[in-house]
């Protein structure tokens, strides 16, 4: 389908509207600019009931719009025009507090109600969010972004995440203007102003040390000043920026509309008795409550999300189809949920990894695939995506072109690769485990990740598993933040939990279980980072290869700057242990090839590789012998 088709066939026009006159004390509603792109190289969108509101949640009819930027797009044929881009924005706990029940305000967790902390401490009191626009190109393009705060957007003040992306930077009045090339993968990336950052500090080195802030006196862990035992263990922009440039799609990710389901605007109801296999969700804005989700009919298998859609609710397939599909632009925002919403429980804050809401959701047929292209999820108040199944040898995921933002709850992951799937050109802003390496022949690539408190970047524990052929390549970590380490649930960029299934040992594993040919490549971890990796192994390690990984600067040793490879043994055959490479030719199960903290390579050669050295490698004396670094 050609670009101007496609526009022409969704009918994307904008009206501008007037804002409802109802809504919180101290909001703004700021009115539709109706200044958006819809030519065959450049789409853009607005939302006409933008509500700039830091504190509390938007009237449901509303989106929250950025209360610091506004962003503008052009092309580079022609530097005159500027178009108008919506810039979404959240807020850590959606302005609902740390609340037990949906949609009472006043049911704050105590110890007798919420049987988890959410990790949000001191991010409402520091004023921390993150914004976010949203286009499509076909060429190069320039973004026009703008502050209210009167900050400075002289290009001496803004860097780019991921840094090697290097875009061109001018002034323009006051403004800054980012030239971005077009590329085929599109382009995921952060702008940060350098007046505008946070440091986070930690209470100190013990087990359980948390944020600290000196901002509010009345705020969470207040500290008059910071002392030489709270290390500074992340660095972010206090308000961040996302820039999100995408190709339009191919026609494969584009639905017949005439054959559609068209949800009305507003609130959502009945789409367990809908006959089509589309699902389509036009410009506009819906949502269904904090105590409802969307549980589609057997019928549907497509869900379609136009640019400019915004839903306010969560996503759960019925339907035994072999091509399952969510595609499109537009947003599924899990804003009105409480943190770990138990669908069996009124939707309160009572976690359970079987019913508590996921984003996307289904129950997966011997041979499904599942393909999501274009779609952001915003701020999901668990796991973003589980499918269930006796079966999940034969089911995979197509992944791209997605972007997950505003998960400041903890645990908040990345969506699951079941065996075969892939994933590429991928955002993640998450709480808990990023990227999910349980099953064979995975291949994960392009990926930019901002990671918070809790998990690894990459995991591969809780269950003792056989896995092999798994590459993850070609991933920019532009963000990390901990607070501790916690053995068995390791922080580090690769790591492997103990298991979930014996809380009561750390160390039991399966002998007759191996991991094979995993591959982790071509990494780049910017400012503070988590060690390299924190391995409980559940199973024998056959081969496991890094290779080509970039460290700016670890943290703290006493914090999650260390690597770990535990001895883990078989309770069920005479407490024999896992072993490293015994399959692997040279008997060499782990391989650390071309990584670097800084400028520095880390080897055995260098001599630069052990636990109180650059590299901080720490593996167990068992496994001598059976890995190299090089």
């Amino acid at each position: 389908m050609h670009v101007t088709a496609f526009t022409n066939a969704l009918g994307l026009i904008l009206m501008a509207g007037n804002v409802p006159a109802q809504g919180h004390p101290g909001m703004r509603l700021k009115r539709a600019s109706n200044q958006t792109a819809d030519l065959s190289e450049l789409k853009t969108w607005w939302h006409s009931t933008g509500e700039i509101n830091t504190q509390t949640p938007v009237q449901n009819a509303n989106v929250r719009q950025s209360h610091m930027y506004s962003v503008q797009i052009g092309t580079a044929s022609d530097d005159t025009s500027f178009y108008d881009s919506f810039v979404y924005e959240t807020i850590p706990r959606n302005g609902n507090g740390n609340i037990f029940c949906p949609d009472d305000l006043s049911s704050v967790c105590d110890g007798r109600k919420c049987s988890e902390d959410d990790q949000i401490s001191i991010e409402p009191d520091i004023g921390a969010d993150m914004a976010w626009t949203q286009y499509l190109a076909s060429t190069t393009t320039i973004v026009r972004i703008t502050r209210s705060d009167d900050g400075s957007v002289d290009p001496s003040n803004v860097v780019i995440r991921p840094s090697n992306l290097q875009f061109d930077m001018q002034l323009d009045g006051d403004a800054v203007l980012i030239t971005v090339p077009y590329n085929e993968d599109g382009h995921r990336f952060s702008v940060e102003f350098q007046d505008n950052l946070w440091e986070y500090h930690t209470s100190g080195p013990e087990s359980n040390a948390h944020y600290v802030q000196n901002k509010d006196p009345n705020g969470a862990n207040y500290v008059s000043s910071y002392e030489d035992t709270m290390p500074i263990v992340g660095v972010e922009p206090t308000n961040a920026l996302m820039i999100f440039m995408s190709p339009f799609p191919s026609s494969k990710y584009i639905p017949d509309l005439s054959t559609a389901y068209n949800v009305p605007s507003g609130l959502v109801t009945g789409l367990d008795q809908v006959t089509q296999s589309v699902v389509h969700f036009g410009p506009g804005v819906y949502w269904l409550t904090g105590s409802a989700h969307a549980i589609l009919s057997s019928s549907v298998t497509w869900v379609y999300l136009a640019p400019g859609a915004y839903v306010k609710g969560a996503i759960q397939y019925e339907s035994q189809s072999l091509d399952l599909r969510a595609t499109g632009f537009g947003v599924l925002s899990g804003e009105q949920y409480v943190y770990q919403a138990n669908t069996a429980e009124g939707y309160k804050n009572i976690k359970s990894d079987d019913t508590s809401l996921k984003m996307w959701r289904g129950h997966s047929a011997v041979g499904t695939k599942w393909i999501i292209h274009g779609v952001t999820t915003n701020a999901p108040p668990f796991n973003s995506m589980d499918f269930y199944g006796s079966d999940f040898g034969s089911f995979t995921v197509d992944a791209s072109d997605y972007k997950q933002v505003g998960a400041f709850f903890g645990q908040t992951d990345g969506i699951q690769m079941y065996p075969g799937s892939h994933a590429q050109n991928i955002f993640y802003h998450v709480g808990d485990d990023a990227i999910k390496t349980y099953y064979s022949n995975v291949l994960c690539e392009k990926m930019v990740v901002w990671k918070t408190n809790n998990g690894p970047i990459v995991q591969f524990g809780w269950y003792q598993r056989d896995t092999k052929n798994v590459t993850v390549d070609a991933v920019d970590v532009i963000h990390t933040r901990y607070v501790s380490q916690q053995v068995p649930w390791p922080r580090a960029l690769v790591a492997s939990a103990a298991s979930y299934e014996s809380e009561t040992s750390t160390s039991v594993a399966d002998i007759t279980k191996h991991l094979s040919n995993y591959k982790i490549t071509n990494w780049r971890c910017e400012g503070i980072c988590p060690a390299l990796l924190g391995i409980n192994p559940l199973q024998n390690i056959d081969g496991m290869m890094f290779f080509n990984i970039w460290v700016e600067k670890l943290s703290p040793a006493s914090e999650v700057g260390t690597s770990t490879f535990r001895v883990f043994t078989d309770s069920n055959n005479g407490d024999q242990p896992i072993t490293l490479g015994d399959n692997s030719p040279d008997n060499l199960g782990l391989i650390v090839e071309d990584f670097y903290v800084g400028s520095e390579k880390v080897s055995f050669e260098a001599g630069n590789w052990d636990s109180t050295s650059l590299g901080r490698l720490n593996i167990d004396g068992h496994y001598s012998g059976r890995w190299t670094v090089r």
